[in-house]
C-alpha cells in the first residue's frame, strides 16, 4: 500500500489533492456499502448540520446529506479493515512528512437523489483539529450523468471528481474549499479527518 499512500502525498504536494482509483478492493467496497444501506434501513442514518457542539444545527441550505459516525472499537471485519488501512497512512504521513498527526474520525454518508453540500472547508473555526480529509466513495457502476461530483476549489481553479466505488480522495481540512453537487441517483462515501489533538 506504501505506493498508494505516497501517490496520495505527492498528489496533494503537486496538485493540492490526491486521488487513487483503487485504494480498496471491489468486495471491501462493496461490504461498506452494504453496511451504509443497513444503517439507513433501520434508521441510523442523521440528517447532517453544520458547526460544533452548541453552534450545531441542521441547515437544508447548505447540506441535505445523512450520515452515521463509525466508531473505531467496531467489531465489523470491513470497517476494521478499512480503518487499518487509514491507521497506516497515517503512521506513514507522520514517518515521511512529519504531520504529528494522532486521530482519526470518519461517518458513512448518504446523499439521496437531489442532495447536496454546499461550498465549505472542513475545519471549524473554534477547532483546528482536523489537519487531512480524506472521502472514499462506495458507489457502483456510477456514470457521469449521474452527478454528484466533488469539486474542490484550488488556489486558481476548480477540479471535478466522479464519485467512483473504490476511489479515495485527500486533501487539506483548511486549506481546500469544496463542494458535493447534486446527483441523479443516491450517492454513497465514507468522510473522514486525520487529526491532531494535544
Amino acid at each position: 500500500m506504501t505506493d498508494k499512500f505516497e501517490f496520495l502525498v505527492q498528489g496533494l504536494l503537486k496538485d493540492e489533492y490526491g486521488i487513487v482509483e483503487d485504494f480498496v478492493s471491489p468486495p471491501l467496497v462493496a461490504r461498506l456499502r452494504s453496511n451504509l444501506l443497513a444503517r439507513l434501513a433501520i434508521g441510523k442514518m442523521s440528517k447532517a448540520g453544520v458547526g460544533q457542539h452548541a453552534s450545531f444545527h441542521e441547515n437544508h441550505e447548505v447540506r441535505r446529506d445523512q450520515i452515521s459516525w463509525i466508531d473505531d472499537d467496531q467489531s465489523d471485519s470491513g470497517e476494521e479493515e478499512y480503518f487499518r488501512l487509514l491507521w497506516d497512512f497515517l503512521g506513514y504521513l507522520n514517518d515521511t512528512c512529519y504531520t504529528g498527526l494522532n486521530a482519526f474520525e470518519s461517518h458513512y454518508a448518504h446523499y439521496g437523489q437531489g442532495s447536496f453540500y454546499r461550498r465549505h472547508l472542513d475545519q471549524f473555526k473554534t477547532d483546528s483539529g482536523r489537519k487531512y480529509s480524506l472521502v472514499l466513495y462506495l458507489n457502483d457502476l456510477w456514470l457521469e450523468g449521474d452527478g454528484g461530483q466533488l469539486v474542490i476549489y484550488r488556489k486558481d481553479d476548480q477540479v471535478s471528481i466522479s464519485p467512483q466505488g473504490g476511489t479515495i480522495v485527500f486533501f487539506q481540512s483548511d486549506h481546500n474549499e469544496h463542494e458535493v453537487l447534486p446527483a441523479a441517483r443516491e450517492r454513497m462515501s465514507i468522510a473522514g479527518w486525520m487529526k491532531r489533538l494535544c
